[in-house]
């Protein structure tokens, strides 16, 4: 059915300059998106600070594109889809089932032997794709870099190994390929650019070399989708991309919306992940007849609105050009690793290569607490930043050399979650500018030189939740009221 609804690309309208062009759309970009226009109080500061948003790692920030055809949606389409034969729910079908195909256009997949699953979040998508292996005999092969949700779905449904990294914190892919060889593995579960120092393990490689050994692999994409060009490659490519997941709210799209790439043989032969309304073709009290995928796992009624302005988020990356975005972000972050590299007393973790990293960069400063200098930045600086673990605890370890972590799991099951292992992080996005980064640096110098404002109570602070602060200044040339027996550093290896 025919409606007012655009599934075409469409550019940026706010990029554009009077005359309707410009040298450089991330000169603009910034326009584009109504949370640039934030602004907080900062200790110290007699007016409000514009936000500078480092945290896109955790969550992106949608458009006006994508917010209005969120909200056009709900204003003049919402109806639940299929088997409704009234305008509202027929068009509202064909807005739904066009996302399918905006997506596998987006990550160059075939429909014809693939499908497109909507989930709620990565970790449902890859949780769901180690149900749909659970039925095939084998191990699943991950890596220490791994976010949780890549690990521990494969590990309640089975045994995992793990592959480790090299010195730098890049994946060692010789220890990779003699597990490959010395295990019977039937999935690769790997990320396609990791959560904590942005390295970008050569997922095609690996794809290549799973295949060899025959078995599939699983691409955590949540990192990767709206900062890198990505391809699944044909189905007779021993590259190609058997799995892959990701989600919206890391691509600029509202929360609650993201999906699967996997193969339709897979997901046909296997039992529905949540069967319910929607997966059947028809029931009877003995017998059922299930239906086909994608709709086979999507039990219930979908986030309708979330799925269609994850599309649009899609959309509004393919109008400026992933290639484009990519050489942006990468001279930003390389910019930014060349400024805090310079910076003694100042670690910042893993390979630091912008030709290896997505825009990424975890560090620490000497002899601080990871969610002291990330509460600085916030309340001194209106700097958003993230800090701690990062769900990616092996990682960490690894990173920070812990030989002993059950030293700290038992200072966690004690409830003793001070000092926790962890680091601060600045993950990049499209509107990202080198000022900002330079903002970044002189609020790293100036906390590493102990010059801070505010008085920050560590000891009233649980892990996970925002360090109590007072607002007032302390004397001058001191430092926050931290206990002198707690000031050990960012981990609990010392």
């Amino acid at each position: 059915m025919n409606s007012s609804h655009n599934n075409d690309f469409q550019s940026p309208c706010a990029c554009q300059s009077d005359n309707g062009t410009y040298n450089n759309i991330f000169d603009h970009i910034c326009d584009e998106f109504p949370i640039c226009r934030q602004k907080f109080p900062i200790m110290g500061g007699k007016e409000e600070k514009k936000l500078i948003y480092f945290d896109h790692g955790a969550s992106t920030h949608p458009p006006r594109q994508v917010i209005e055809a969120h909200k056009t949606f709900l204003e003049n389409f919402y109806a639940n889809i299929h088997r409704g034969n009234h305008n509202l729910s027929l068009i509202a079908s064909d807005m739904f089932d066009n996302v399918e195909h905006i997506i596998m256009n987006f990550i160059g997949g075939n429909p014809d032997n693939n499908t497109i699953i909507l989930t709620n979040n990565t970790t449902g998508s890859l949780d769901l794709c180690a149900y749909a292996m659970s039925f095939t005999e084998g191990i699943t092969l991950s890596t220490v870099m791994e976010h949780h949700s890549n690990y521990l779905p494969h590990l309640r449904r089975g045994k995992v190994e793990l592959a480790g990294i090299n010195e730098d914190g890049s994946l060692d892919m010789d220890d990779l390929e003699d597990k490959l060889n010395r295990f019977p593995v039937k999935l690769v579960a790997v990320t396609g650019a990791s959560n904590v120092t942005g390295f970008m393990p050569d997922i095609h490689k690996i794809a290549r070399m799973a295949h060899k050994k025959g078995a599939k692999i699983l691409v955590d994409g949540a990192q990767l989708l709206a900062h890198h060009p990505v391809s699944m490659k044909p189905d007779d490519d021993p590259e190609h991309i058997d799995f892959f997941a990701a989600a919206g709210h890391k691509a600029y799209a509202p929360f609650g919306s993201a999906f699967l790439f996997a193969p339709r043989e897979i997901m046909d032969e296997i039992p529905p992940y949540i069967p319910g309304g929607g997966t059947v073709e028809f029931v009877t009290p003995r017998e059922i007849t299930w239906a086909k995928s994608p709709d086979r796992h999507q039990g219930g009624t979908p986030n309708i609105p979330g799925a269609i302005a994850m599309a649009e988020s899609l959309k509004f990356l393919a109008s400026i050009g992933m290639d484009k975005i990519r050489e942006h972000e990468k001279s930003i972050y390389s910019y930014a690793v060349k400024k805090l590299s310079s910076l003694y007393d100042v670690d910042i973790m893993g390979p630091q290569d912008p030709e290896r990293c997505i825009g990424v960069i975890s560090f620490n400063i000497q002899g601080l607490p990871n969610e002291l200098v990330s509460a600085i930045l916030n309340y001194e600086g209106a700097i958003a930043t993230r800090n701690g673990c990062f769900c990616a605890h092996p990682y960490i370890q690894a990173l920070l050399k812990i030989d002993e972590p059950e030293e700290c799991k038992l200072k966690v099951d004690r409830g003793d979650l001070l000092f926790m292992p962890g680091a601060v992080r600045a993950s990049l996005g499209v509107y990202n500018r080198k000022e900002e980064i330079d903002d970044l640096v002189t609020m790293v110098e100036m906390i590493r030189d102990r010059e801070w404002k505010g008085v920050y109570d560590l000891a009233r602070s649980t892990i996970c939740q925002p360090i109590r602060f007072t607002l007032r200044e302390s004397e001058p040339g001191t430092a926050a009221c931290i206990r002198e027996d707690q000031n050990q550093g960012a981990g609990c290896s010392k």
